[in-house]
């Protein structure tokens, strides 16, 4: 179907009651005149869903594996109705790809899934961590000359990524970077489709085919909880809760102290 110049109104589209199914609805009702563009209209067209789901702020990213589809967001992971079969599944994906800057989404591969991103989750500047005690000066020198030089960073424990969306500003100007799960890339740098592509990889456990380029240095990484084990440039130990990371050590951390 051939996008035309018309906009089109979520009270058109989504209901407040059509995301029952997904997380309990939210408090506050659609803005009025709120609107979705031409390109969103082209993916709703083909996928209604998506609209449901991307209108929801809750929702970070949007897992197509197959016909199957699930949702990472504030309130964990959560599997919706997917697709009846695998062309409709590529035909949804081609629609979103076409309308990922409109939308304001990434596209990434990993593994068998295909994973739609929200652009620029929210995360605390390097100098706020500063400002909090959290990462020391000489800490924060350490990833930068790391990610200067395409070495690999490794962040873990359960408030390794709001640190690694925080280091992601660091990445030099103009990079390409593969995205994984819960990562966030300046916008003075390019997303990769594919690590094959990437100078960076950025995210919690972001595959092991990325895992492993970074770990035989052909890509520079930024990785909070990787999937493997393997040698990093860098590497830090985020103690605290997820959303309220405390302070950064050296080696891995320890639950049970305060």
């Amino acid at each position: 179907m051939t996008p035309t110049a018309k906009r089109v109104q979520v009270r058109d589209v989504v209901k407040p009651s059509a995301v029952d199914w997904l997380y309990p609805p939210p408090t506050a009702e659609v803005p009025k005149g709120y609107v979705y563009t031409v390109g969103l209209q082209v993916v709703l067209n083909g996928w209604p869903q998506f609209g449901q789901l991307w209108w929801d702020e809750r929702v970070n990213e949007v897992h197509i594996r197959g016909t199957q589809v699930s949702v990472c967001g504030r309130l964990g992971v959560c599997r919706v109705p997917g697709f009846g079969n695998l062309a409709m599944a590529r035909w949804a994906i081609e629609a979103i790809t076409a309308a990922q800057e409109e939308v304001g989404a990434t596209i990434t591969h990993i593994g068998d899934s295909v994973v739609v991103s929200r652009r620029q989750p929210t995360a605390p500047s390097p100098a706020t961590l500063i400002a909090a005690g959290i990462v020391t000066e000489e800490q924060l020198s350490q990833v930068r000359t790391a990610l200067e030089h395409t070495q690999a960073v490794i962040l873990t424990g359960p408030a390794a990524p709001v640190v690694m969306r925080s280091f992601a500003t660091l990445l030099p100007d103009g990079s390409r970077v593969f995205q994984g799960p819960y990562a966030a890339m300046p916008g003075w740098c390019v997303a990769a489709a594919t690590p094959l592509d990437a100078d960076y990889v950025v995210g919690v456990r972001p595959g092991v085919t990325a895992e492993q380029m970074a770990a035989m240095g052909q890509i520079g990484a930024l990785v909070a909880n990787p999937e493997t084990q393997f040698e990093a440039a860098v590497r830090f130990a985020v103690h605290g809760r997820a959303s309220a990371p405390e302070k950064l050590t050296s080696g891995l951390p320890n639950r049970e102290s305060p």
